[in-house]
């Protein structure tokens, strides 16, 4: 039985494991099982779409190795250990925790040299999901979900930089296992691990005036555009000029109007039509999702208090508000997009029902982790998806982008004057 086992292993290296043909027919049927449970809970855990029937029988096949290594005391030490840990970080983890069945019915832990090994199926699997090249000179837009913070910061990007091409919003297993082909730069939510000494920008989901700098000169380095050409289409640049010498009674009116006109000669659409989902917005807000929490201690308490009506109407399950806790302690306060606003969401794999959302004003500033960044306003989002809650994201961004808008809203004080505002307003 050693030598049927020593044998093969000698070639692990190389990732090519033959067994002895009566050693698979006998333990195989009871391993394939254990393959099929990693790869559906890996795809749960990280949002993934990998094939069970594509990788379960090597997976299977890998597992019988590992489960006589384990068996007969013969560890294995994977040369890049520490570049797995580190630059495929998330998968990593994501791999630690699908093992744990595979784990108790082999009775010991995994070493990391084995999780490592088996990462490698997944990132695999995931780097040949992607069916489209990169187009040449591509911006990647990364969140910690790919779902609210990455979509609002993707909508203005596209509309202050139209000559540019940006990915559709990545999520972080995403990021560590695409090939970055002709990717001349990432924008990110939430800070992240470089890879090909590619550039990361980290800015809000709704960039202040500095950040908004921080991103141009970032565009210009990477070779994108020059200083001169950002200015041709940007229409916060017309605008600034028209204030120069004009009034503007209603700027976001002026703003929506100048996109529609640059979409006409662009053919490129901007924003998706509120109006067009503004009923589909107002079923996402009805009364009692609405309101004022008072004597909150923390942000966690507020958080789980905003989300409340989500869980009472079985929208979402307890485990959503968790990961938006777990989400925030890991990446940092990213969900909070400035001037005190909080977008909580995580994805749709993290137990949503329906589609869904809160919005609850704080009757006092709270700090999020470590004072970083404070919130007075908390907007539960629960995507269902990844495109039906996008006019939710788009009408939110308008309104934000309105000078007095949250001003306004911060001087309320009652939930009947709340809620007025809002369908007066949206």
């Amino acid at each position: 039985l050693m030598d049927c086992v020593v044998t093969p292993l000698k070639t692990l290296m190389g990732f090519s494991v033959h067994l002895n043909v009566q050693l698979k027919f006998y333990n195989l049927p009871k391993l394939k099982p254990f393959a099929v449970r990693m790869i559906s809970n890996f795809n749960h855990l990280s949002g993934a779409h990998v094939s069970i029937k594509s990788i379960s029988d090597s997976l299977t096949v890998h597992l019988l190795s590992t489960y006589y290594r384990a068996h007969y005391n013969m560890p294995f030490e994977y040369p890049d250990l520490k570049d797995i840990q580190q630059h495929y970080h998330h998968t990593f983890e994501i791999t630690r925790k699908v093992v744990v069945p595979f784990e108790k019915y082999i009775h010991q832990p995994l070493s990391d040299d084995e999780i490592a090994l088996i990462a490698i199926y997944f990132g695999g699997a995931i780097r040949e999901q992607k069916t489209s090249p990169s187009t040449q000179n591509e911006v990647l837009v990364v969140c910690s979900s790919g779902i609210g913070t990455s979509r609002l910061l993707l909508q203005q990007l596209e509309s202050r930089y139209r000559g540019i091409h940006f990915s559709s919003p990545m999520n972080v297993l995403q990021y560590e296992n695409s090939d970055l082909d002709n990717v001349q730069l990432v924008i990110s939510t939430i800070k992240l691990q470089a890879r090909r000494d590619i550039p990361i920008t980290t800015v809000s989901a709704f960039p202040s005036s500095l950040e908004w700098k921080i991103i141009d000169n970032a565009i210009i380095k990477a070779g994108l555009a020059t200083s001169d050409t950002l200015k041709i289409f940007n229409v916060d640049t017309l605008l600034d000029i028209v204030s120069n010498y004009a009034m503007i009674r209603n700027p976001m009116g002026l703003k929506l109007a100048l996109n529609d006109y640059l979409n006409q000669l662009t053919q490129e659409p901007l924003l998706a039509n509120s109006q067009e989902n503004l009923s589909e917005l107002i079923k996402l807000l009805p009364s009692e999702h609405v309101g004022f929490l008072t004597h909150q201690k923390s942000w966690k308490q507020a958080v789980r208090a905003s989300l409340s009506p989500l869980l009472e109407d079985y929208s979402i399950e307890k485990n959503y508000v968790d990961q938006i806790i777990n989400l925030t302690e890991t990446n940092g306060p990213y969900m909070v997009i400035g001037s005190g606003v909080m977008l909580a969401h995580a994805a749709p794999r993290d137990g949503v029902n329906s589609l869904g959302a809160t919005f609850f004003l704080l009757d006092h500033p709270l700090p999020v982790i470590n004072d970083q960044k404070m919130v007075r306003l908390i907007i539960g989002l629960a995507p269902i998806d990844y495109e039906k809650h996008l006019s939710f994201i788009s009408d939110l961004m308008k309104q934000l982008q309105q000078k007095d808008w949250l001003t306004n809203l911060y001087k309320l004080n009652s939930k009947n004057d709340l809620f007025k505002y809002l369908y007066k307003n949206i």
